[in-house]
């Protein structure tokens, strides 16, 4: 018996065209990647984020929850700097109504008290500026404003990059992206900026009440900007407290600082050793006052109103030798502790760029 089997034919340009699936300006970067480690950048495998605070989360240096009246060239939420000439302006750390994109995280708000030509903006400094030499790096940002010229803002130390391009300034939530690359030759720092600015650098119109809030920040190498990399807060704190730790935050009177020891009959010395190693040996801030610090010993305190600090060799990046040498009185040899004495008593140590 004969069996006759009917194949259908094959319509190949219809095939082909199938197949022939946009892949777009991602896809074709990734087809054309030569390396491993090419496509692992162009995915953005691994740790990306050079900024640290990039959900603005960590304030260490205080509460400001509240509109608060800023100083230029000053920290405030951990590891910004603010920038501004000409006009005024306030800062406040949000936590509601941010990017949906970006849940748990909060915001950095500036607005201007003040009007005039000039600037008002928000920096991080990079510690590890040589890795910017020559390479293509890319800036993302969420922005909320209400001002025409807010955009990124770039300086090596001899090279300033305003962005050209502006977030969209109509109150809502937009994701600004640009990608910058700096000369080869070795520059002397380098520093992200969100400002109210023009795209040539020069001062803009500000008014009272115009604002810019950012959260999101990130800068990664490539020129594609992925998705914002969310680290864990103790992680974040921990980068952050290289440049700047606190050991006694404010309204923790009894708070514990060290053991001491009294050296003479007028001195009581002590360490601190710090959670992490930081960036340089770091200099001490604290609050003024009288009587912000006590040295309990044997049921007798001293009260005394501030703490000094040897230099290297006796303090290093990983801790700092304090004392006392004028408000203290007892036996040398006796053995006690540092506390905190009033709710005002605040201590921390520095070590930003």
């Amino acid at each position: 018996m004969t069996v006759n089997v009917n194949k259908p034919g094959i319509d190949l340009r219809s095939t082909i065209t199938k197949t022939d699936k946009p892949t777009g300006t991602a896809g074709e970067a990734m087809l054309r990647a030569e390396t491993a480690a090419q496509q692992q950048a162009l995915l953005g495998v691994g740790r990306r984020n050079w900024i640290i605070n990039g959900d603005m989360k960590l304030s260490q240096r205080g509460d400001y929850t509240s509109a608060t009246a800023l100083s230029d060239e000053t920290y405030y939420l951990d590891r910004y700097e603010q920038n501004f000439g000409t006009v005024s302006c306030t800062g406040q750390q949000i936590s509601t109504n941010q990017p949906e994109e970006l849940g748990g995280t909060k915001s950095w708000k500036l607005v201007a008290t003040s009007t005039g030509t000039g600037f008002m903006g928000t920096r991080q400094i990079i510690e590890d500026y040589t890795a910017f030499n020559g390479r293509p790096f890319t800036v993302s940002c969420y922005i909320k404003t209400n001002h025409p010229s807010v955009r990124f803002y770039h300086y090596d130390g001899s090279i300033a990059k305003a962005g050209k391009k502006a977030a969209i300034n109509d109150g809502g939530w937009h994701r600004l992206e640009e990608t910058f690359t700096f000369n080869a030759s070795a520059g002397t720092q380098y520093s992200v900026e969100v400002i109210a600015l023009s795209s040539s650098g020069a001062s803009v119109a500000i008014r009272s009440g115009d604002y810019l809030e950012m959260t999101g920040l990130q800068v990664e190498f490539g020129k594609v900007a992925t998705p914002y990399e969310q680290r864990s807060a103790a992680e974040e704190l921990a980068l952050a407290q290289r440049y700047f730790t606190v050991i006694v935050p404010a309204n923790n009177a009894e708070c514990w600082i060290t053991t001491a020891v009294s050296y003479t009959d007028t001195a009581v010395y002590g360490g601190i050793r710090f959670p992490v190693t930081m960036r340089t040996v770091p200099s001490i801030v604290q609050a003024s006052g009288s009587s912000l610090y006590q040295y309990y010993r044997g049921g007798t305190n001293d009260f005394f109103d501030a703490l000094s600090v040897f230099g290297a060799p006796q303090s290093t990046t990983n801790s700092v030798f304090v004392y006392n040498t004028s408000q203290v009185s007892g036996t040398a040899g006796e053995a006690g502790n540092i506390q905190a004495a009033s709710a005002s008593t605040a201590l921390a140590f520095n070590a930003e760029l």
